[in-house]
């Protein structure tokens, strides 16, 4: 009996231990598998992590780019509503000559503004091209204003030339009206000069801006003039006409031209 018992302690006390080394693996396994899980559960973190912060600067940088695309855009629309306003204020003088000066004025300002501030790029090019084609008419109107009867004259006859495509032969112009525009421009011509002068340095308060117009202007009336004795040239190759002996000679206008814009 007493070694019946022993036995059955001992298969007792062996069943305890196995049962308490069956529990350490157990245990050993489940903190193996939960430390497993807490590295996946960091590395989902960290990946998690890594998506959000690349959606954020990818939205970041999509939101720079709009932004500046808003800001180009109304750099352009400020830009086109100040010509628009420039140009309703300018339609409030009655002559057109008046509206030009204006807007040669004020384009030239806003460029003086935009040197000073170094501006460069799409706007200044624009307000740039709409100073060179107010400066353009600008000439023409003040050439006009002393020269008209030539100036037609000229236009008609090369558009009578190129239409008829006469340049080779014979030209035919009244001879009466050629030698009265002859006689008109060499005893004029030197106070016409002296009248742009003082009529640009009137008009145009930046005095660079104002040579560069003088320039211009007078440039033209030389071109024109050059035009002018061409026809007559073509139109009496063989035997000029008596008057053509007061035809001004082009280094003469050119001389007296740069009295008043020594760069020229």
């Amino acid at each position: 009996g007493a070694v019946s018992g022993g036995h059955k302690r001992q298969q007792l006390g062996g069943g305890k231990d196995r049962a308490t080394s069956a529990a350490a693996a157990r245990d050993r396994r489940l903190n193996s598998n939960a430390g497993t899980q807490v590295d996946i559960d960091a590395e989902s973190r960290a990946s998690s992590g890594s998506s959000i912060h690349g959606d954020n600067a990818s939205t970041s940088s999509s939101h720079r780019g709009s932004a500046g695309d808003m800001l180009v855009n109304d750099l352009s629309l400020i830009t086109e509503e100040t010509i628009c306003l420039l140009d309703r204020l300018a339609d409030e003088h009655l002559l057109s000559k008046h509206r030009v000066i204006f807007l040669i004025n004020n384009l030239d300002q806003i460029l003086q503004v935009f040197q000073e501030r170094r501006v460069q790029g799409r706007e200044t090019t624009r307000f740039v091209d709409l100073l060179m084609k107010q400066r353009e008419l600008f000439v023409e109107e003040e050439l006009l204003q002393s020269y008209s009867k030539m100036i037609a004259f000229i236009q008609q006859t090369e558009s009578h030339m190129s239409s008829r495509n006469t340049g080779g032969g014979k030209l035919d112009l009244n001879q009466t009206v050629v030698e009265s525009l002859v006689r008109d421009f060499q005893m004029n011509w030197k106070r016409g000069i002296e009248q742009i002068n003082h009529d640009v340095l009137t008009y145009f308060s930046n005095f660079r801006n104002g040579m560069e117009i003088l320039k211009q202007v007078l440039t033209q009336l030389l071109l024109y003039y050059t035009r002018f004795q061409d026809i007559i040239r073509k139109a009496w190759r063989n035997k000029p006409p008596a008057f053509c002996k007061d035809l001004v000679n082009t280094t003469v206008i050119l001389a007296e031209i740069k009295k008043y814009a020594q760069s020229i």
